[in-house]
């Protein structure tokens, strides 16, 4: 999963004609909706999205994704991994036993390694240039995963400095601050960020906080190969309030503190393009419990403690054979593994524990070749695979197939067909059934998606997909612990338009309609509706307003036979909207930036993600934001 980066190429001249700064709306939610050229179909916002929507973390900047559902206690942190905090793609993503969602940052995987699933306080948005969501689970671009989201961090990519601070203040006594700075001097470059958040929260036992800190530091070879040190930090404390009606938890709080060391390499030349990196992630998180055994009340209070380590390297490179022949080459090594303890308050004793450590490598290559019909049209059919090896599980094989037709890059036609691979972790392997440890399979997924984009000129542009996905040898969790028992067929249908009604307001809207056929399957909501508005008034005042519809749906976090049954709560539907009034400081000063006013939920809707989670109401910030 390539990242491309461009280079601005600065000539001087003898004459220097100056010309009135012109501002283009920037589109709203996201920046584009893309079809690669193997039929994957990825969606991507920008810094000026993520302002624009005030996101703070990963579920507020993807809450009006089509295909994207997410699940949010309140504005600040995520407690624990299933429910607290998580996103789900087309109803893919954090749901124990293992999620079949990654998050990648800068291309390197965040997850626990002993959970195998992303940690939502661990992929912090603040230094993020660019966010990716994957909807297609194409091998080519994704190992080991069904869906994915990629952050992009912050990198000055021209001579010269920038930097930028942000403070707001918000109800429930809540408090963001962020200041980063970058440079570049001639073939180095670096970055450099810090970032703290805290609240109250709106109940009793529900409050926050976080730091995050950010350095790159990168040296650019020539003009087409360039290498970066990342180091990203994290810490996070997250209480939980518990069912709302239930006593007010004692102990309940999730603490974790992760660092990613990332070593990455980009090679951008005419006839190849793509990178290498390594990186290397050690977290922990201590969760204080009011009881170790979740569910049950005659438990004792204790500490479950998780440590993991995650070491691995990823390569993906395009090589360009001529003008219409290339072929597409992938590899990964994993090594990802930890252990837990359980220990309780009355006597300091580990009850229950379990460690362990997987590898596994795969590789990739496909073959695409462009046929030019007539002078605008192009079809691209590309075929490829890949294999899995793992230490503890089967080899599994996941093939490729994609037809792509474009039309002077204006209209395409895909249609794709692939399979991606995802395995049990440590946690799931501990928690099996004692006679499936030893034959526990990896889970498999078998995607079919169609459709069309078009744009017409800059001002309006549409995209509609068709999608089914059939998840089998689904691990879930029955009388007999974990067990490859499940399987899951969706199919559905997302649409997304943004129209450019004049210079100065743009228009988003995107519906989906998604259906499981043979469960309850969690976080999917049958249909969904976003819309949203980007407003320049005037010089002065930007207005920013979106929202969604989200029809009801079952939602629970642990993959549960029985949740087919009584045990699948389903959370009624609604209406969330939000709005974003700036000042540009610019329009009456020298001094870049802006004063804001951001309101998520105005109209108060006591909407819940999780059942028995209202979140708090309408929840507003004031902020100000210096740019230099």
């Amino acid at each position: 999963m390539g990242m491309a980066y461009g280079w601005l190429l600065i000539a001087t001249a003898p004459v220097v004609t100056e010309l009135p700064p012109v501002e283009v709306v920037a589109a709203p939610v996201l920046q584009e909706e893309r079809i690669l050229d193997n039929g994957a179909e990825v969606s991507e916002l920008t810094r000026s999205q993520l302002s624009a929507i005030n996101a703070q973390d990963l579920q507020s900047a993807l809450r009006q994704v089509p295909g994207v559902t997410i699940s949010r206690y309140s504005a600040v942190g995520s407690y624990g991994g299933g429910q607290g905090g998580a996103v789900f793609v087309r109803g893919l993503g954090v749901s124990r036993p293992g999620g079949e969602l990654r998050v990648y940052s800068d291309g390197a995987p965040r997850e626990s390694g002993v959970w195998s699933h992303p940690l939502m306080d661990a992929n912090p948005v603040d230094f993020a240039e660019k966010v990716r969501v994957i909807k297609t689970p194409h091998p080519g671009l994704l190992a080991g995963t069904f869906a994915a989201v990629e952050t992009e961090t912050r990198r000055r990519a021209t001579p010269g400095f920038e930097g930028e601070t942000n403070l707001e203040y918000g109800r429930y006594n809540t408090l963001i601050g962020s200041v980063a700075a970058g440079g570049r001097e001639g073939a180095l470059d670096a970055y450099a960020g810090g970032a703290y958040k805290r609240s109250d929260g709106h109940r009793a036992h529900s409050a926050a906080w976080m730091d995050n800190a950010f350095f790159r530091i990168g040296w650019e070879f020539s003009d087409w190969a360039r290498i970066a040190f990342i180091y990203t930090r994290t810490d996070s404390e997250v209480e939980d309030p518990g069912p709302k009606g239930s006593t007010s938890p004692k102990y309940d709080r999730f603490d974790l503190s992760s660092d990613l060391y990332n070593v990455r390499f980009d090679l951008q030349r005419e006839e190849i393009e793509g990178y290498s990196l390594v990186y290397f992630e050690h977290g922990d998180v201590a969760w204080h419990k009011d009881h170790l055994v979740d569910g049950v009340a005659s438990s004792p209070a204790g500490d479950a403690d998780t440590t993991w380590l995650d070491i691995g390297t990823r390569h993906r490179y395009v090589v360009h054979y001529s003008d219409c022949w290339r072929s597409t080459f992938a590899g990964e090594l994993a090594r990802d593994g930890g252990h837990t303890d359980s220990t309780r308050y009355s006597d300091n004793r580990r009850i229950s524990g379990y460690k362990g450590e997987f590898f596994s490598m795969s590789g990739y290559g496909d073959l695409a070749r462009d046929f030019g019909l007539g002078e605008k049209w192009t079809l691209t059919p590309a075929v490829g695979a890949r294999y899995y090896y793992h230490n503890r599980y089967d080899g599994e094989f996941a093939p490729a197939g994609s037809l792509v037709l474009d039309y002077d890059k204006k209209m395409s036609l895909f249609v794709q067909s692939s399979r991606a691979v995802h395995y049990p972790g440590v946690y799931t392997r501990a928690l099996a059934a004692d006679f499936a440890k030893n034959s526990l399979e990896a889970e498999t997924l078998d995607s079919i998606s169609a459709g069309v984009q078009a744009k017409f000129a800059e001002e309006r542009q549409i995209k509609c997909s068709f999608f089914r996905n059939s998840i089998g040898e689904r691990i879930t969790r029955t009388v007999n612990r974990y067990i490859n028992e499940g399987d899951v067929d969706m199919h559905g249908v997302e649409v997304s338009s943004v129209w450019r009604v004049t210079g100065d307001w743009k228009l988003y809207g995107g519906a989906t309609f998604t259906r499981a056929e043979n469960c309850r399957a969690s976080r999917v909501p049958e249909w969904a509706f976003t819309a949203a508005s980007v407003w320049r008034i005037c010089d002065w005042l930007r207005w920013t307003l979106d929202g969604q519809y989200i029809g009801s749906m079952y939602a629970y976090s642990v993959r549960n036979a029985i949740a087919d049954t009584e045990a699948a709560e389903k959370l009624d539907d609604g209406f969330l909207f939000n709005t974003r009034l700036s000042l540009p400081l610019e329009s009456f000063s020298r001094q870049q930036g802006e004063i804001y006013l951001s309101v998520e939920n105005f109209t108060n809707r006591h909407y819940e993600y999780y059942p028995g989670y209202p979140i708090g109401g309408a929840m507003w910030f004031v902020g100000c934001r210096l740019v230099f």
